[in-house]
């Protein structure tokens, strides 16, 4: 068993508390994992066991039950837990430990399914923290062997980067030619007034290697002979200067791009080459979840030029859920002043603490937001790399923050004797509705009876219009969210009841319909079109057996753009392409695939979720978006034809529940966010097309040896150079004892690995790996980057 620590980062709001905190798994036991929770008083006074609480977040909860004789623990409101030391328990000494012992409803493999942000609450200050900086959460140590790695990695060859397409991601076709461009005498840039932008990013591009009597590269926009996409360029390097003509300023940025690429493998000297290239789908897309716990304007520019460096042009910022709202929206300030606040604090200034961003309302990622010069620049910086920005307002569910802002600005309102007080709630105060959404909220529904729903859509509608006119960059389409509705939701309101009753079918899927129609008219008396998740293509009712159901729901076929399809999981697997056979655009974005927040590994030192899949590089690489379906899968729809013609691309998804560090996102979207450029970018794989299944193997394992090299001998060298402070995975190396060595491979062949004899971890002193390894002790392996960054490290014995 090994032990991650985890610290507060932020100041105390008072002292420390003088105890310890240990969560240590005991074993997992028909899908349950019991855990051992000790309390360790450190203090030099004995600690009095009453008059205080222990609460802590939690993704995964634990059964709310009483501990025996010792506490009581219960569910706050979300990720939020409680646990409450019963009366009669006594006195703590110094240096003595109490444990509490917890169930889990399900196998926590991964350190980050444990509880984060713990805290003390006393009963005679409820409205301050005392955070528990000394926790320690302990893993059952579950992990790959290296010896697993090193067989999984077997099945990688090694490729010359002679072999390599010039440029990444693949493109649609290429030719070398006889002679090369000296660059020794430097490049002048040639472009057109409209190209301006372009012509900026070229000569930064080239650096120093910019002069006016160098060889001409010229950029052009003009028709790309064979090519219909917009987005489609010809890039010509011949010994006497550099053409790229895009079929728009976008495709001139694409060119660019790939020149870059040309330029990374380094020399004063390209090779003649032609490369006509465009994508395969028009929408490749990164969504960034910056409600759960927050980031920076600066990283998501980061992000931007990462996405921007491999051709994906939609960045979709999800700003709202239950636990934060993260746009400023003058008109209605409670939204920022209240719900972009987490921690603890007086009742209605703030949301409850949620995914490990603790007590302290200072917290950066429980607390933040996007002022308005912040969301502009966003834009702005977005549009100059050909990135359109779409942004996400959930509703009507996942929308606590603003529901308890509203409620706010209710309360205080009211108390002023203002007559529209009301103006913009968006909860009935008469809801006895009882559900509980999947990640554990009671009260996070808006209401669709309530004309101050409408109000409060419109309201954050047009600032959202008038953002993007400001940066010069038109809002063309708003995310409403529509995912995850809990049943149960609405059948207790009085309101609800009633404007169901007003409609065709007496049931909250009318009224459900009914909610969207509004909020899609309201968008297009914008000139807005609406996107959404799935469910916007769904309709939920009442089942025979009194459950609920799902079957698409023709309403908003053609009233909506992209439906947002994650749910590819037990029973769902064909749900895209249901939705769009039935003729809705569908984005697909499949949990199991392209859900990034998902662990690469089932390993204790792996980062994120579990509940789709667990989600390695290969798993992106080798995901065939007309063939998620096997074609033996009974009862399963086949995309057809028509089908195949509303596919409007791909999108990987970040949720940041576990994601509060920002190299945390570097972590899981890199290499990851590289295979999904590829299948978004490149032209349909040979073994995607092929029927033969065993032929598709065989050309699909040689084109993921070749991606794998590609990934480990040139496109990370080229990020370390670029970006050097960008904290991708380095994966784990394999390792196998044969006979008196030990064999070692990598996931990415070409990543420097250096090795120690004593156990101890390597660092950029440590003898390279260049072959098998003969000497004697426990060899200790680790990958690192062309910064000197290691990954982690695997060992095994050799005696």
């Amino acid at each position: 068993m090994t032990a991650a620590s985890q610290t507060q980062s932020q100041p105390a709001l008072q002292s420390v508390a003088n105890v310890r905190l240990e969560w240590k798994p005991r074993d997992i036991e028909n899908g349950h994992t019991h855990v051992d929770l000790r309390l360790v008083n450190t203090g030099q006074t004995p600690l009095e066991m009453r008059g205080w609480s222990l609460y802590l977040t939690s993704i995964s909860g634990t059964e709310p039950s009483r501990l025996e004789d010792s506490a009581a623990i219960t569910e706050v409101i979300g990720p939020l837990f409680r646990l409450r030391p019963q009366s009669g328990l006594p006195l703590l000494a110094p240096g003595a430990s109490t444990t509490f012992k917890l169930d889990y409803g399900e196998a926590m493999i991964l350190t980050d399914k444990a509880p984060t942000g713990p805290y003390i609450v006393y009963d005679d200050a409820p409205s301050k923290a005392v955070p528990v900086a000394d926790y320690q959460v302990y893993s059952l140590n579950e992990t790959l062997t290296p010896q697993d790695i090193y067989a999984q990695n077997e099945a990688i060859t090694v490729v010359g980067s002679a072999d390599f397409p010039p440029v990444f991601p693949s493109p649609l076709s290429y030719t070398y030619a006889s002679g090369a461009l000296s660059l020794r005498h430097g490049v002048h840039v040639e472009a057109t007034s409209n190209l301006a932008p372009e012509a900026a990013f070229a000569r930064h591009m080239f650096g120093t290697h910019v002069s006016p009597h160098g060889v001409p590269v010229r950029l052009s926009v003009g028709a790309v002979r064979g090519q219909t996409s917009a987005e489609a360029y010809h890039l010509d390097i011949t010994p006497k200067g550099v053409r790229i003509t895009g079929a728009s300023a976008a495709g001139v940025y694409y060119g660019l791009q790939s020149l870059r690429d040309i330029l990374s493998l380094g020399g004063d000297t390209l090779k003649a080459v032609q490369i006509t290239d465009a994508p395969r789908f028009g929408y490749r897309g990164l969504m960034m979840d910056v409600a759960r716990n927050f980031q920076t304007r600066e990283k998501v520019f980061e992000v931007i030029d990462l996405m921007a460096r491999y051709k994906l042009n939609t960045l979709h910022l999800h700003l709202t859920d239950d636990e934060g709202w993260r746009l400023e929206i003058p008109q209605l300030p409670e939204l920022t002043s209240v719900g972009a606040r987490r921690g603890v604090c007086e009742p209605g200034t703030c949301l409850p603490p949620a995914y490990g961003s603790g007590p302290d309302v200072n917290n950066p990622h429980g607390s933040g937001y996007f002022t308005v010069s912040d969301y502009i620049e966003i834009l702005k910086y977005a549009h100059a790399r050909h990135i359109e920005v779409i942004p996400e307002i959930e509703m009507p569910g996942h929308a606590r923050a603003a529901i308890m802002a509203m409620a706010e600005r209710s309360r205080r309102l009211r108390a002023l004797g203002d007559p529209h007080a009301d103006d913009y709630r968006l909860d009935d105060p008469g809801d006895a509705s009882v559900y509980h959404s999947a990640q554990g909220f009671s009260d996070n529904v808006i209401n669709p009876a309530l004309p101050s729903t409408y109000r409060f859509v419109d309201a954050v509608i047009a600032e959202l219009v008038a953002l993007h006119r400001q940066a010069g960059v038109p809002l063309q389409t708003l995310h409403i969210g529509g995912d995850e509705l809990a049943d149960g939701a609405w059948e207790g309101s009085p309101l609800a009841k009633a404007a169901m009753a007003s409609l065709p079918h007496a049931d909250t899927g009318a009224l459900w319909d009914h909610y969207y129609s509004q909020v899609i008219a309201k968008l297009a008396s914008y000139g807005v079109k609406a996107a959404g998740w799935e469910e916007l293509g769904e309709r939920k009712a009442r089942g025979a057996n009194g459950g609920t159901q799902m079957a698409i729901n023709p309403r908003f076929k053609g009233q909506v753009g992209n439906l947002f399809v994650w749910n590819n999981l037990g029973g769902s697997e064909d749900l895209a392409y249901r939705l769009a056979n039935a003729g809705y655009d569908i984005v697909l974005s499949p949990a199991t695939n392209l859900y990034f927040d998902m662990a690469y590994a089932r390993d204790s030192h792996e980062y994120g979720h579990n509940w789709a899949a667990y989600t390695d590089l290969d798993a992106v690489f080798g995901f065939n978006p007309l063939h998620m379906v096997g074609t033996q899968s009974e009862g399963m729809t086949q995309l057809d034809t028509a089908g195949k013609t509303h596919l409007s691309g791909l999108e990987a998804t970040l949720f940041s529940e576990t994601v509060r560090d920002p190299q945390r996102i570097d972590y899981m979207l890199m290499p990851r966010l590289l295979a999904l450029a590829e299948r978004a970018w490149a032209p349909e794989p040979a073994w995607a097309r092929t029927t033969d299944p065993a032929s598709a193997d065989i050309l699909k394992a040689a084109d993921w040896s070749s991606f794998a090299n590609r990934v480990g001998k040139q496109i990370l060298p080229s990020l370390d150079a670029d970006m050097p402070d960008l904290a991708y995975r380095l994966p784990p190396p394999g390792l196998h004892r044969d006979g008196d060595r030990i064999l070692v491979n990598s996931q990415l062949p070409g990543l420097t690995l250096r090795y120690t004899t004593d156990g101890h971890l390597p660092d950029a002193t440590s003898p390279q790996v260049t072959g098998p390894i003969i000497e004697k002790g426990l060899i200790t392996v680790a990958a690192f980057s062309r910064t000197g960054r290691s990954g982690r490290a695997s060992s095994l014995t050799n005696p």
